[in-house]
């Protein structure tokens, strides 16, 4: 069934869906400013949740720091490092470390890849028996989504606050006890809730954090980003087998 309209009443329609483009463009970010203004974390959480919801992956420079304080060899120990991180939805991840040694480690859903050029060593661990951290790192960068489905919210004080002062700060506490992850603080920028950083912070004390630059979303991940194929003289070990 065509509906005819006269020119005025085409004319008068257009503006009136302009107008309505024009007043979602005004209110929106101003409603999500208030919820931001508002300091709690939840009404940030929903925002968050929001704006990760169509972020399928991120590349970006990275600055590591790592503080040990377990028992041990690594006794207060400090690590620097700085490489580029691929990730995408769910559980890929590329992490090419350029200082303070060169390495790579290659996360897909088959396992995890360390490979050390310098030793031309390559190793293939199942996932959940990975011991870098991984999994924190993985849950900082997937959960950002469905925060409410894992964390519970903190309300974060001065001890949380990221490299500057304009970064917006969210606090979480995992819903069940892990050795792995006591306190997750993530840094976003203001204006366009981009992640710029996280802390993760275990149940002994260890800490270690992330900063990133050049961030990029949803990027073209074509080719052979999140897979690996030894060369034939590296030394191969997977971890997979008994």
């Amino acid at each position: 069934m065509f509906v005819f309209t006269s020119p005025f009443e085409e004319d008068l329609m257009k503006k009136w869906v302009a107008f309505g483009a024009v007043l979602f463009l005004l209110f929106a970010p101003w409603a999500v400013n208030r919820a931001l203004a508002s300091g709690e974390p939840g009404d940030l959480a929903v925002e968050i949740q929001k704006r990760y919801q169509d972020i399928h992956g991120i590349k970006a420079s990275y600055l590591r720091h790592s503080r040990f304080v377990a028992t041990g060899s690594q006794l207060n120990r400090e690590i620097k490092g700085a490489g580029v991180l691929y990730w995408s939805r769910p559980t890929n991840l590329r992490l090419e470390q350029k200082t303070p040694k060169e390495e790579l480690i290659v996360a897909t859903d088959q396992g995890v890849w360390w490979v050390r050029e310098s030793r031309q060593r390559a190793d293939l661990y199942p996932q959940e028996q990975f011991t870098s951290g991984l999994k924190p790192l993985l849950d900082a960068l997937g959960g950002l989504a469905a925060l409410d489905q894992d964390f519970n919210l903190e309300k974060p004080g001065q001890e949380h606050k990221g490299p500057d002062q304009q970064s917006l700060v969210l606090v979480l506490i995992p819903k069940h006890r892990r050795v792995d992850l006591k306190t997750l603080v993530l840094w976003f920028e203001p204006d366009s809730l981009l992640l710029k950083g996280f802390r993760i912070t275990s149940l002994v004390g260890d800490v270690t954090e992330y900063l990133f630059q050049d961030l990029e979303v949803n990027p073209d991940f074509s080719g052979q980003v999140f897979s690996y194929d030894p060369p034939a003289d590296f030394r191969v070990r997977d971890h997979h087998r008994k």
